[in-house]
């Protein structure tokens, strides 16, 4: 069960972040959020990583 919890989690990361970028892109928002998304993008990441191994 963890393991496919963990492979969504980083499903869901590998997913979100490009889309960050696009949403950046066309829309734009506050040069804060993406240097802070980004980094709960690898915080996330890695709690998926621990929980597949």
């Amino acid at each position: 069960m963890k393991h496919y919890l963990g492979l969504s989690l980083q499903f869901i990361t590998l997913v979100f972040l490009p889309l960050l970028i696009i949403w950046q892109l066309n829309f734009g928002f506050e040069l804060i959020y993406m240097p802070t998304l980004t980094v709960v993008g690898i915080i996330v990441f890695t709690i998926g990583t621990k929980l597949r191994g």
